[in-house]
């Protein structure tokens, strides 16, 4: 027999980034100026400094707009295709989840 449970999330607290076509400007601005300094060096150092500085976010001209959850961690993830108004939520721990802006606004707003 099927036991179901009754369940009630705790109130939590979390940070939340939205892309915006601002942001998205603002970020291709940015990776842009860290390529054309990163020429003159051995290795990619500003391309990295620029994805620590926007949470993961990326980009490059082949691929476009991306993002990488807990860069630099252990449990890096993937490259994710981002769209407008999807959301980069950030735990209380520091850990990173892209998710669908309808997925968002289903469950959080």
């Amino acid at each position: 027999m099927i036991k179901i449970d009754k369940c009630v999330a705790k109130p939590t607290g979390f940070n939340v980034i939205k892309i915006t076509s601002e942001l998205g400007d603002e970020v291709q601005k940015a990776f842009k100026t860290a390529d054309k300094l990163d020429e003159k060096l051995d290795r990619p150092r500003n391309h990295w400094k620029t994805m620590f500085e926007y949470h993961g976010l990326v980009w490059s001209d082949i691929w476009g707009f991306e993002f990488i959850a807990n860069f630099g961690k252990k449990n890096q993830g993937m490259r994710q295709l981002v769209s407008l108004n999807d959301r980069i939520i950030e735990d209380r721990d520091g850990e990173q989840f892209l998710i669908p802006n309808d997925l968002f606004e289903r469950y959080f707003i």
